[in-house]
C-alpha cells in the first residue's frame, strides 16, 4: 500500500484543524460564559438573603433596645457608633455587624462584605431629632409624629418614588463597586456622593432601585417598613 495515501487518509489538513480549533475556542467561551453568569446570579441570590437578615435584625435590635442601632464607620470594628445610639457619628455608613451579632466575611475594618468583597451599606433617618436611634425617642415622640424621611426612587431625577417615609436603607453595591465612574448618576445617587476614608457613600436621603443591567447598574437594596417597625415595637412593649 502507497504510505502517502495512509497519511493523507489519517492525517488532518491545517483547514481540519482550524475548525476544530474554532468550534473547541468557541464551546469554551461558552461554557466560560456560563460558569461566570452563573457565579453572578448565585451571588446576589446570596446578597438578597443575607440583606433580608440584616432587616430581621435590625427589627430584632429594635424591640429589644427601644431603638435602631447606629451605623458602623471605618473604625469601629463593625459596631455601632456611637456606641448606645443617639446622634450618630455617620447618618449613613456600614452594618453594625459587631452589634448585630451578624457573622459573615469581613474586611480590613471589620466590616462585614458582600460576595464582591465590598462592605454592605446602612443609611438610618435622623428625623425628629435622632429619635429613631435614640433609646425611647420613638416612644417620646410618639408614632403620629414620627417622619423617617429616606426615601426610595426609579432613577436619580426620582420621576418616581418607590416608598417613602423610611426608617433604614440596606445596600449591596454589586459586582461594579470598585469600577465605578461619575457618569452612573443612578449609582451616585446611591454610594457616590461622599468619600469617607476610602469608601463611597451617600450624603442625602434619596436611593434609587431600578432594574439590573450588567454593567449599568447592579446594586441592590432592601429597606425598613415605618409600619412593620412600630407594629413590632408595640408587640415587644417599646411603643406607644
Amino acid at each position: 500500500m502507497n504510505m502517502n495515501k495512509i497519511f493523507k487518509t489519517e492525517g488532518f489538513s491545517l483547514l481540519e484543524m482550524a475548525i476544530v480549533l474554532l468550534i473547541v475556542s468557541l464551546l469554551m467561551g461558552g461554557l466560560l460564559m456560563s460558569v461566570s453568569t452563573t457565579q453572578e446570579m448565585n451571588y446576589r441570590t446570596d446578597a438578597e438573603m443575607k440583606l433580608e437578615e440584616m432587616l430581621e435584625s435590625l427589627y430584632g435590635f429594635a424591640q429589644a433596645n427601644g431603638r435602631l442601632p447606629c451605623p458602623a464607620t471605618a473604625t469601629t470594628n463593625g459596631a455601632e457608633d456611637p456606641p448606645g445610639g443617639g446622634a450618630c457619628t455617620q447618618q449613613h455608613g456600614f452594618i453594625p455587624s459587631a452589634t448585630l451579632g451578624l457573622a459573615g466575611p469581613i474586611n480590613t475594618d471589620s466590616l462585614l462584605m458582600d460576595d464582591w468583597l465590598s462592605a454592605y451599606r446602612y443609611s438610618v433617618s435622623s428625623a425628629n431629632g435622632n429619635a429613631f436611634t435614640t433609646v425611647n425617642g420613638m416612644r417620646t415622640t410618639g408614632i403620629a409624629a414620627l417622619t423617617p424621611d429616606l426615601r426610595i426612587c426609579d432613577a436619580a431625577a426620582c420621576g418616581t418614588v418607590v416608598a417613602n417615609t423610611l426608617p433604614v436603607v440596606i445596600m449591596s453595591l454589586g459586582a461594579d463597586w470598585d469600577e465605578f465612574t461619575a457618569a452612573d448618576v443612578d449609582e451616585t445617587e446611591n454610594s457616590g456622593e461622599a468619600t469617607i476614608n476610602g469608601y463611597r457613600l451617600p450624603n442625602d436621603n434619596n436611593f434609587v432601585v431600578s432594574t439590573y443591567i450588567e454593567d449599568v447598574f447592579d446594586d441592590l437594596l432592601t429597606w425598613m417598613s415605618p409600619n412593620i417597625l412600630y407594629t413590632r415595637m408595640i408587640s415587644a412593649g417599646q411603643l406607644p
